[in-house]
């Protein structure tokens, strides 16, 4: 019995010991985030290029990863910008010298922020999965603005869809949709 044991004990540790060296092989490659998938992808695609003697069209690539980054921007200046908000937010409520009244609306107004970031982070991963290189959704009280990344113009359906997934997430019937290249 005892031998049993210790052929399990050390199958177990192989098996994690497998794992942990797996773990660490793909960790290495850069692709913690999913995110940075499509970026790492795109630099795969200028790099063949390159190697296969084909010269791309600099101008095409400098526009796109403008574009890129332009969301990107957008996206970091948003969370740096709610980010802060929060902050200010748990301030006024942690503050022994602020009204009763001004810390629940100070709550409310915390609470209000966490739902729309969460539902613009759903809307976002939710219209991305219908084929989109990229979006950004704002949602303010009554109103949602999605931006698409797309090369063609949005077909009816396509716009029909995103209004939907909007008002299932968050509830606004009010929806801008906009179209970047």
């Amino acid at each position: 019995m005892k031998r049993k044991q210790l052929g399990i004990i050390f199958t177990l540790l192989a098996l994690i010991l497998c794992v942990g060296v797996l773990a660490a092989k793909l960790n290495t490659g850069g692709l913690n985030d999913p995110t940075d998938l499509s970026q790492v992808l795109s630099t795969e695609n200028i790099n063949t290029t390159k190697e296969n003697g084909k010269v791309a069209d600099n101008k095409g690539e400098k526009a796109a990863l403008s574009q890129q980054e332009g969301f990107y921007q957008s996206k970091s200046l948003r969370e740096q910008h709610d980010s802060s908000t929060v902050q200010n937010l748990k301030a006024i409520i942690d503050d022994s010298n602020t009204s009763k009244e001004r810390k629940e609306d100070a709550t409310k107004e915390l609470t209000q922020k966490t739902m729309n970031t969460d539902n613009e982070g759903r809307i976002e991963l939710n219209v991305k999965n219908k084929g989109y290189e990229d979006v950004l959704c704002t949602l303010d009280s009554n109103k949602a603005t999605v931006i698409v990344k797309s090369q063609d113009q949005l077909a009816e359906k396509d716009s029909v869809a995103i209004q939907e997934i909007v008002q299932n997430v968050s509830k606004i019937k009010d929806v801008i949709i906009q179209v970047e290249k």
